[in-house]
């Protein structure tokens, strides 16, 4: 159960990445198109999707090992230095892609075109500080799946601690009690065989609640009553005068005074 619930959440986390991916890529277009810009989806792939496919390499580097590797096993300053280099690359590897197809398509327009606008460097330090959002991004994704992860694993410590605590209790108590029943049958038999029959079988579905239906994770209010009851009738064999069941309105309340 506990695999396919993981196998679940894996597909999901990965349609969620497809997804947000998917919109971060074409979101450019669609802003380039409503521009008036005339620009097929494959000439964007080509020139335009530089800026995106930067983020996803920045990103998912981070994700699947730098964050892994150095940020969760304490290794702050390496883990700097190598997002540092890493965005260094890539922004470098951005800028001379786009002087490349700036370029390209300066001789298609024509000889001696020159670049009209801001300087190079607003767009290099812009494409800088968008990856190192990306990286902000990406721990904070791993790190909150990973908290996620610690969180679970503690409950389920938690769980599995108090019902190993119960079941020790369990194991603690049924033998006493078992003992001491069949101390009271044995003394029945030799006065009143009825009675210790009637013990018998109230023994025989105390012992089949908690072998079987204890076990279970969730059981019944109806099969909890049973048992209290059970339990009453063999504490009658040898307290009698002590135990009283008060009954109103169709429901029974045990006292052992």
């Amino acid at each position: 159960m506990k695999q396919i619930l993981y196998s679940r959440s894996r597909i999901i986390e990965a349609l969620i990445h497809i997804i947000g991916w998917g919109i971060v890529f074409a979101f450019p277009f669609v802003m380039m198109t409503r521009s008036g810009f005339t620009i097929t989806w494959m000439e964007y792939l080509r020139h335009g999707s530089i800026v995106p496919l930067s983020f996803l390499i920045v990103f998912y580097c981070n994700y699947c090992f730098l964050i892994p590797r150095y940020l969760f096993e304490g290794r702050i300053r390496q883990y700097l230095l190598l997002n540092i280099l890493l965005i260094a690359c890539v922004t470098a590897g951005v800028h001379f892609w786009q002087e490349y197809a700036f370029h390209t398509y300066a001789k298609a327009d024509g000889e001696g075109q020159r670049h009209i606008g801001p300087p190079k460097w607003i767009f290099i330090m812009r494409d800088f500080f968008s990856m190192i959002l990306t990286v902000g991004l990406s721990a904070t994704i791993r790190l909150s799946g990973r908290w996620v992860q610690v969180e679970a694993a503690r409950r389920e410590a938690e769980k599995s601690r108090t019902e190993a605590e119960l079941k020790n209790l369990r194991n603690q108590l049924n033998p006493h009690f078992l003992l001491n029943t069949l101390n009271n049958i044995y003394a029945l038999i030799a006065f009143d065989t009825d009675k210790a029959q009637t013990a018998v079988q109230e023994l025989s579905r105390l012992l089949r609640h908690v072998l079987y239906d204890n076990q279970q994770n969730f059981v019944t209010l109806g099969k909890e009553m049973d048992f209290i009851k059970n339990y009453i009738a063999l504490m009658r064999i040898r307290l009698s005068s002590n135990v009283t069941k008060v009954c109103r309105n169709a429901r029974c309340t045990f006292f052992l005074v």
